[in-house]
């Protein structure tokens, strides 16, 4: 995962393994999502599209509060509610159909979108839809364990595909064939990219410009540095 939320930081690193990329430490019923089952693709036109750098009209700029997201989404017809899942999420509904939620930082900051409803199309692997059949494995270089299931992606990429299946091999290249034809439960996008550490909240720079890519006052998330260097 791209960044380490300001969710609680012991919170956000991978657990099965040091913690590059941000997935929990420990398993959070937040972040591997057994709140909803997606509804597959529909004939109609998407009412959303991931972006590189947005879902829609949300971008990494917009607060991740209910005020803002009911005043940029409300006027369209669409329902934010907040829900207590292990931490704060919001949801956003389309009467009764969840399209997504939006998992806030501590600071109020957007920290990532999970998209659980197939009317949300991805615009950079259009192959991917959420709650059908998944194509394209050959495109992940990474999967993670978050809590009880993998989130799979392309490192640098800005979304991933997480599935409703045990994490057991899939850190293997030749074991992420087996995700072919596994429906796909959501997909959830970040403002920054996959498989970096988020050391100063968004940017081209992964490491943010930090010696060894540490987090201010020489925390490395990593164990190591995953920049390079000394």
């Amino acid at each position: 995962m791209p960044n380490l939320p300001r969710v609680a930081l012991a919170a956000l690193l991978v657990a099965s393994g040091p913690g590059c990329g941000g997935a929990p430490t420990t398993p959070t019923t937040q972040l591997s999502n057994s709140t909803a089952t997606p509804k597959g693709p529909t004939s109609s036109t998407a009412l959303f599209t991931i972006n590189v750098d947005s879902l829609g009209p949300i971008t990494g700029k917009t607060p991740a509060n209910l005020a803002a997201l009911r005043d940029l989404l409300g006027k369209d017809g669409y329902e934010v509610k907040p829900v207590n899942n292990s931490g704060v999420e919001l949801h956003v509904f389309l009467k009764d159909e969840l399209l997504f939620y939006v998992i806030p930082n501590d600071d109020g900051s957007l920290f990532n979108v999970h998209v659980v409803s197939g009317k949300v199309d991805i615009a950079q692997h259009p192959q991917w839809k959420i709650g059908a059949a998944f194509a394209g494995d050959e495109i992940l270089t990474h999967c993670e364990c978050w809590g009880e299931h993998p989130v799979c992606f392309k490192k640098g990429d800005h979304v991933a595909v997480a599935f409703k299946r045990a994490c057991d091999g899939l850190d293997d290249e030749r074991m992420r064939k087996v995700l072919a034809g596994v429906n796909v439960q959501r997909a959830v996008w970040s403002p920054t990219p996959f498989g970096f550490d988020d050391v100063d909240g968004g940017g081209t720079d992964p490491c943010g410009g930090l010696p060894g890519g540490v987090l201010p006052g020489g925390v490395d998330p990593c164990g190591g540095n995953p920049c390079g260097g000394p």
